[in-house]
């Protein structure tokens, strides 16, 4: 008999992901409406989630509540997000989170820390694990409890080597991330580019669910970007994708982290608006910076700025001291022309923004109409905020592990 490649087992594996899908797509479903959305027959798909059920990865809801139905009535089921629980570990720049997450992307516990990038690479990893391991016992969860890490990191990523090769401001040579977390945290491990792995997020659990080419813009600490086409991430040559932070300038000659000059980065990196800052820095020019630092210029810092974007309101961004305002309006111009002209290129369904700098109300609007002023079909329509831009800390490395261990097929 000729074989056709396709056991029975891969049959079942993959509509097993299948069901998984459509009820993180759509919610709780019954048996019969997932066969129906799926084209499997009501029996098939009785089994599997019987077979789910049976592992604890689906739940029943209860019955559905329909109006002028006669006779049985249907039983709803859901996923278990609580199936199993995610390390997430997002490095920045700056600053690393490392988050419990479960399967949905809600955060159970979260602990932060500097990024220490003048200390070897593999002991910054494990200090990261050390306090992994704390956060999880002190959540009660055990090591059979965890589906894997995932770790998301700037700059370029080789993901199939789990490697950072280039982590800008960070670590300027290979490193073996999940060689080295593996070892020190026994479960599965997955690296990512930290813009790439929140476009993943957006596809497993925001506006990529429809499926759409999506154009993500990140502002803050530095300036990223990732290309969704046909529902994948775009994956260009030698593991780059979309460098709109090392777009270069038409007048730029400052050098730039990846060693080139005149990148984006160097004119609206939070580091670079910061130096900016500092040259008008005076108790006249900004006075209330200046009493916010009590007048020490040294305490106007990247690491300053970042949290202060963190924590400024919508009030406090529309009455900043003149002269800082019109540093970071300058910065908003010069990135809405790039993203323009990305834009123009790519011609996404829609972009979306997220990052601290365009968090605020006032800056993502200014930052719209400029992009609006250059081409009006690019309004608050078309350039949005992501919806998950309030987890913007852990759900791009939650849902690297969430793709691959559970929702992809082979993954439960």
């Amino acid at each position: 008999m000729k074989k056709t490649g396709i056991s029975l087992e891969n049959v079942k594996i993959n509509n097993k992901s299948a069901i998984l899908d459509v009820l993180n797509k759509k919610g709780a479903m019954s048996r019969k409406d997932i066969a129906n959305e799926l084209g499997l027959t009501p029996a098939a798909v009785t089994m599997l989630c019987a077979e789910l059920m049976e592992r604890n990865i689906l739940l029943e809801k209860g019955e559905m509540q329909e109006e002028k139905r006669v006779g049985r009535r249907k039983v709803s089921i859901d996923i278990n997000y609580d199936y199993r629980c995610i390390a997430a570990v997002s490095i920045e720049v700056l600053t690393t989170y490392i988050t419990i997450v479960n399967l949905k992307g809600k955060m159970i516990d979260q602990k932060i820390i500097d990024t220490e990038s003048s200390i070897e690479p593999e002991r910054f990893l494990e200090k990261i694990a050390g306090e992994c391991k704390v956060l999880l016992w002190e959540n009660e969860k055990k090591p059979s409890d965890v589906l894997g890490i995932g770790v998301c990191i700037p700059g370029i990523v080789n993901r199939k080597e789990g490697a950072s090769v280039n982590a800008y401001g960070i670590w300027n040579n290979v490193v073996p991330v999940r060689e080295l977390m593996v070892r020190f945290m026994n479960c599965p491990v997955v690296v990512e580019n930290n813009i790439k792995s929140f476009a993943e997020g957006e596809l497993l659990y925001g506006m990529g669910k429809t499926g759409a080419d999506l154009l993500f813009v990140k502002w803050g600490p530095g300036v990223g970007s990732a290309i969704v086409i046909g529902n994948q991430v775009y994956e260009g040559f030698d593991n780059k994708a979309a460098e709109i932070g090392h777009y270069i300038l038409e007048t730029g000659e400052k050098r730039c982290k990846c060693g080139r000059r005149g990148c984006l980065e160097t004119e609206v990196s939070i580091t670079a608006i910061t130096d900016k800052i500092k040259q008008i820095y005076s108790k006249e020019s900004t006075p209330q910076l200046y009493a916010m630092t009590k007048g020490e210029i040294d305490s106007v810092t990247g690491q300053f700025f970042f949290k202060w974007m963190h924590s400024i309101t919508d009030d406090e961004a529309s009455n900043l001291d003149r002269a800082v305002e019109e540093v970071i309006y300058e910065c908003i111009d010069v990135l809405a022309r790039v993203v323009t002209n990305v834009i123009t290129i790519l011609a996404p369904n829609n972009t979306i923004l997220f990052g601290c700098m365009l968090e605020n109300n006032n800056f993502r609007k200014q930052f719209v109409k400029l992009c609006k002023k250059y081409d009006e079909r690019y309004d608050e329509t078309y350039i949005s905020k992501s919806v998950l831009s309030n987890k913007i800390s852990y759900i791009g490395p939650s849902t690297l592990i969430a793709r691959e261990e559970f929702f992809l097929p082979g993954g439960c």
